[in-house]
C-alpha cells in the first residue's frame, strides 16, 4: 500500500519540525505517512536536511491560496501553523490560515490540522480585547468548523505557553534578584507548560491517527500543568542560585494605555492569569485531550527534564 501524504507547514519551525521529527521517529507512523515540507526556500540548510531524510519539499506562499493549492496537491493530511509576529497584523493571519482551509477544501485534503488558540476577547466577555495573535487564529478555528462540510475533518491543535520563553524571561532584575517576573499568582495560577519541540508532533500525530473522531475537536498542547513558584524553585534546584517569583502589579486599565505589543503580551499574561489559558477549568480537562495522544507516545515532557537541560547563567 502506498503511504498517505502528510504536507507540514513551518516544517523547519518549532511546530512543524516536531511534527516531522515524532513521525520519523516512529516506525509505526513513518510506514503510514510520506512527509512533506513546505518551505520559502527549499535550498536552504533546513530544508535540504528534511530532503536527506525523504521528506519532500515544496514552496508556497499563505497569502497566496492558489499557491497553497498546489503545494498540498494529493495530500491525505495537512498540518498548518501561521506565524502572526512576522506581520503583526490580525487580518493577516486571518486569511492565510482561510486559504489554507479553502485549498484543503479544494483538493480533497481528507483531514487539515490547525495550530489554533483560545479567542481571549470571547472568553474574557470582551475585558480582554488586544490579544491579536489568539483571537486571530481562534477566527480560523472557527472559519474551519463552519465551512469544512462533511468531506473535510477539521481538528486543531493549541500549544500551551513554551518553556523554551523561561529561560530568556527568568533573569536578573532591576535590583540584583534572580528570578520571573509577570503578572501572575504564585500558588495559584495555573501555567500549561509545553516543550513545544518535543510533544507537539506527539498530539498532532495522534489527532491524524484519531481521523474522524477528531473531527471539531480543539486538544490543548499541554505537557504539564504547574504553578510559578514551582516553575522558579526548579531553577533555583538546577541553578544552584536563590531564584524568586516576583508578581507584577497589573491590571486591564493599565494595559489599555500601553502602545500595541506590549499591551498585546500584557492582556496575554492576564488571560494566562484569569482565565487558565485555555479558558476557565482548563487545567482540569488536560485528560481529554491527552486521549489523543497514540499509545507508543504518551509520556510527554516534564518542567523538570527541560530544566535540567538548560544552562542556566544570569
Amino acid at each position: 500500500m502506498s503511504k498517505k501524504i502528510l504536507t507540514i507547514f513551518g516544517a523547519t519551525g518549532n511546530q512543524g519540525g516536531s511534527v516531522v521529527s515524532v513521525i520519523l521517529g516512529s516506525s509505526t507512523l513513518s510506514s503510514k505517512y510520506q512527509l512533506r515540507a513546505i518551505t520559502r526556500d527549499t535550498t536552504k540548510p533546513n530544508a535540504v536536511a528534511l530532503k536527506d531524510k525523504g521528506v519532500q519539499l515544496a514552496k508556497a506562499d499563505l497569502n497566496d491560496a492558489g499557491s497553497v493549492a498546489e503545494a498540498i496537491k494529493g495530500s491525505y493530511g495537512v498540518f498548518a501553523v501561521t506565524n502572526y509576529w512576522e506581520t503583526m497584523d490580525k487580518d493577516v493571519e486571518y486569511n492565510q490560515g482561510k486559504n489554507i482551509v479553502d485549498a484543503a477544501k479544494a483538493e480533497g485534503v481528507k483531514h487539515l490540522v490547525w495550530s489554533g488558540l483560545p479567542n481571549v476577547t470571547k472568553v474574557s466577555n470582551g475585558e480582554l480585547t488586544l490579544v491579536e495573535h489568539f483571537d486571530s487564529k481562534a477566527d480560523v478555528t472557527e472559519y474551519g468548523n463552519k465551512s469544512k462540510g462533511d468531506s473535510l475533518i477539521f481538528s486543531t491543535f493549541m500549544p500551551g505557553y513554551f518553556m523554551s520563553n523561561l529561560p530568556g524571561q527568568i533573569k536578573k532584575q532591576e535590583d540584583g534578584q534572580i528570578g520571573l517576573s509577570l503578572p501572575w499568582n504564585a500558588e495559584k495560577t495555573w501555567v500549561p507548560l509545553q516543550d513545544i519541540r518535543a510533544d507537539t508532533g506527539k498530539f498532532v500525530a495522534g489527532l491524524f491517527e484519531a481521523g474522524s473522531s477528531a473531527n471539531g475537536v480543539a486538544v490543548q498542547g499541554a505537557s504539564e500543568w504547574i504553578h510559578p513558584s514551582a516553575i522558579v524553585a526548579k531553577v533555583a534546584e538546577v541553578s544552584g542560585q536563590d531564584v524568586k517569583f516576583i508578581e507584577q502589579p497589573l491590571d486591564v486599565e493599565t494595559t489599555k494605555s500601553m502602545p500595541k505589543i506590549p499591551g498585546e503580551l500584557a492582556q496575554n499574561m492576564l488571560f494566562v492569569r484569569d482565565y487558565s489559558y485555555f479558558g476557565p477549568g482548563a487545567e482540569q480537562k488536560q485528560a481529554e485531550s491527552d486521549k489523543f495522544l497514540p499509545e507508543e507516545l504518551k509520556k510527554k515532557a516534564t518542567w523538570d527534564e527541560f530544566a535540567k537541560a538548560q544552562k542556566w547563567s544570569f
